[in-house]
């Protein structure tokens, strides 16, 4: 496939797709390909994987702290008390409880499922906040990236698994050189 006039075709540095725009490469409108272009392509490309793991790990460790509520629910611990642990209100470990209908009792006492619950409360709020600090880094790479006008709207989209309208709106108090 031959390049459209009006652009100039880049590899990319992942081995993916490499967006095409129809607006010169090089110029006014746009910094040219550097070293720079490819460093930011390569953190967006690592902190969307790593976003990507992070959501993974929040998933597996709600599972598995759910799954503990529902057995600690079958092993007699009242809403309240499991609800103070965890952090959750009432009405999801009862919906959370009510999810899990062939549990038996195990006959675990009500500290082994005090401290399990904890720990496993705070490991998954220790991954919400990794999680957070991620997109933190990751909104700070796309600004900048549109400040030193390395990417546009699309390109970064595609590198954050983003949409262009999101990163138009996360970006629109931020001053772009002229």
């Amino acid at each position: 496939m031959q390049a459209q006039s009006g652009t100039t075709p880049r590899r990319s540095t992942t081995g993916r797709y490499t967006y095409r725009s129809k607006a010169p490469m090089v110029g006014e409108d746009r910094a040219p390909a550097t070293g720079e272009h490819d460093k930011l392509i390569h953190s967006l490309t690592a902190h969307k994987q790593l976003l990507s793991q992070a959501t993974s790990a929040i998933r597996t460790l709600t599972a598995a702290r759910n799954e503990m509520i529902a057995q600690a629910l079958e092993d007699g611990l009242t809403l309240a008390t499991i609800s103070a642990v965890t952090g959750e209100n009432m009405r999801a470990v009862r919906t959370i409880g009510l999810a899990y209908a062939d549990l038996h009792p195990s006959g675990l006492p009500r500290s082994a499922h005090l401290d399990a619950l904890k720990a496993k409360s705070a490991e998954l709020d220790a991954a919400g906040e990794h999680r957070g600090r991620i997109e933190d880094r990751r909104e700070a790479l796309i600004v900048m990236a549109l400040r030193s006008r390395a990417c546009d709207d699309i390109e970064l989209a595609s590198l954050t698994g983003l949409t262009p309208d999101h990163i138009r709106k996360a970006t629109r108090r931020i001053r772009r050189p002229a």
